[in-house]
């Protein structure tokens, strides 16, 4: 059988754990002298590194915040411009429109009355000459029942008289 000695293997030998304590003091001592402060300063200025690079992404943040914030008070201030504008434009385009219609509608009633008095004028030509053909007529007719061409002057006035009588005015 196989003789195993299980003490043995469980606790270790004192002097070998000597040698292990003493090499690991001497590795600690080695190091603490020699390495510790590159050690230090290394980790030191890499905390350093995140610290600063977390203080800047910090700071990139808040400045594109504060970007973010600008841009939409310039696109408020932009919108709140445009709308100006165009209630601006609106009023001036009815202003226009305005003027238009009265000034055309000026221009209708100049023409309007201009039309009149055209009308008018002719109506009153044309009264004019019928009076004058009546008068012409009625003479021709009292010189041909008369038959007296001597009186034809005072005839003449008379039938005007009496067509200006009868017409009223």
């Amino acid at each position: 059988m196989i003789d195993i000695d299980i003490v043995g293997q469980l606790i270790p030998n004192p002097i070998t754990m000597l040698v292990q304590l003493c090499s690991t003091l001497v590795l600690f001592l080695v190091v603490r002298f020699f390495l510790w402060d590159t050690i230090k300063n290394y980790l030191d200025a890499r905390s350093q590194k995140m610290q600063d690079d977390l203080t800047q992404s910090e700071n990139a943040k808040q400045a594109a915040l504060a970007d973010r914030e600008d841009a939409a008070q310039q696109l408020s201030e932009a919108s709140t411009r445009s709308a100006q504008i165009i209630e601006a434009a609106v009023k001036e385009a009815k202003l226009e429109k305005d003027t238009i219609l009265a000034q055309a509608g000026k221009e209708a009633d100049s023409m309007r009355k201009r039309a009149e008095e055209q009308i008018q004028n002719q109506r009153n030509e044309m009264y004019r000459e019928l009076q004058n053909e009546i008068v012409e007529i009625a003479i021709s007719a009292a010189g041909k029942i008369i038959e007296n061409q001597d009186g034809t002057d005072i005839d003449h006035d008379a039938v005007d008289a009496f067509v200006k009588e009868v017409s009223g005015s």
